[in-house]
């Protein structure tokens, strides 16, 4: 009869070895093979000596190592917690191929629940994030969340986090900075964005951002008045969404704008698509810099702005799933062969208002049908009132065409 073999993935907490559990603890005694990263390594050699350990993180070349010693019990180590960015995700998903072994998990304290418990936070109202080795979107998460938690990469990090919030208006916010949580030296300060730029900050630190004000809504349809205009058209309010209704973009889409204009749908997408990316192409030199100018006010970090006449600029076309085409230069038939290989099957939406463009439009929707795609026309008529004299009058705008081609 095979003996089975028990391979133990353990968060160890912080670092500080008194803030091990016990089966953790357990775990380690009866294991004679521990592999971890080198900090995480040191941290529990003196309290558990006469162990064969292997200073290592790599998640392949820690298997090579399970292998060369499948005869003995083995405990990979993690920092913090197992389940919170931890590499012991990929491990578990590839020990799941060894024959004849038992994987035990054995959960740590995470810098996330030890700082809430100092704080005296929630966890459940807090939005977790990482900026080790990763770009996340700050500016809606802080907006959108009553707490953020933030683990950072080095004490730099911290700083260009703290320069960003400031650029986006969020210099009046507590932020708790956690530094070497659990050990001696550890500190925890709370203070606004501004002082947390002039102090020295340890590498190993995380934070977590308080924004009492947060509001999670994210309305369609803006206002034409908050948006930088000039003399380059804007798609009204009104018909904005109804695009947006008809587009029905999620938070991790990607979207693409053609034909951009002053960047109003560009900036409805990347309020929606938080956790996403948008592409905004416009050929206008005018209409760049006041998208440039929106992008800024309402500080999408998402949008990625390419100054190019379509088709130019449609290098990510393929992976875009909601596609929005407002202007196309003459150039709408090329781009919606382009668009029809690709195999995300993506919801796209044309506007038109001359009937050239509306014609290009009908002959497209009839090739989408042949493709498998549901189609239809919609008309928008949008009138508005306005003051003359004494009385309101309903001053109509241009009437607008909206197709719809998706799976």
């Amino acid at each position: 009869m095979v003996n089975t073999k028990n391979i133990n993935l353990v968060g160890i907490g912080l670092g500080n070895p008194n803030l091990l559990t016990k089966a953790a603890i357990s775990a380690l005694e009866r294991s004679s093979v521990i592999i971890g990263a080198k900090r995480i390594v040191d941290s529990v050699k003196e309290d558990f000596p006469n162990k064969k350990y292997f200073t290592e993180y790599n998640t392949d070349k820690i298997i090579e190592i399970i292998r060369e010693n499948m005869d003995s019990e083995t405990a990979v180590v993690f920092s913090g917690d197992i389940s919170l960015f931890s590499g012991s995700l990929k491990l578990f998903d590839k020990l799941k191929d060894f024959k004849d072994c038992n994987i035990n998990t054995f959960p740590g304290i995470s810098s996330l629940s030890y700082l809430c418990a100092k704080s005296n936070t929630d966890i459940s109202k807090v939005k977790i994030l990482s900026f080790h080795g990763k770009e996340e979107l700050l500016y809606h998460n802080i907006d959108s969340n009553e707490y953020t938690f933030i683990i950072t990469s080095k004490g730099e990090g911290v700083k260009e986090i703290c320069r960003k919030l400031i650029d986006f208006g969020f210099f009046d916010l507590d932020i708790t900075l956690g530094e070497n949580l659990s050990y001696e030296n550890e500190r925890i300060t709370k203070a606004k964005a501004s002082k947390l730029i002039e102090m020295e900050i340890s590498d190993l630190n995380c934070m977590l951002i308080s924004n009492p004000d947060a509001d999670k809504s994210i309305s369609i349809g803006l206002p034409d008045e908050v948006f930088a205009r000039d003399k380059v058209p804007i798609t009204k309010s009104e018909v904005r969404a109804v695009i947006m209704s008809k587009l029905d973009v999620c938070p991790n889409s990607i979207c693409y704008d053609i034909g951009a204009g002053s960047g109003s749908i560009s900036i409805e997408m990347s309020r929606l698509a938080y956790e996403g990316k948008v592409y905004a192409i416009e050929k206008n030199p005018v209409a760049v810099e006041l998208i440039k100018k929106n992008i800024h006010n309402f500080s999408a970090e998402n949008i990625e702005l390419i100054h190019a006449k379509a088709p130019d600029g449609l290098d990510n076309i393929l992976d875009a799933d909601k596609i929005f085409i407002g202007g196309s230069a003459g150039e709408l038939i090329s781009m919606m062969e382009m668009i029809f290989t690709s195999k995300k099957n993506p919801t796209i939406v044309i506007s038109a208002i001359t009937m050239e463009t509306i014609a290009q439009i009908t002959d497209i929707v009839k090739l989408a049908k042949e493709k498998g795609y549901d189609t239809e026309i919609t008309a928008v008529n949008v009138s508005k009132s306005k003051e003359v004299g004494t009385y309101n009058m309903m001053i109509a705008q241009n009437m607008v065409f909206i197709g719809v081609i998706k799976m």
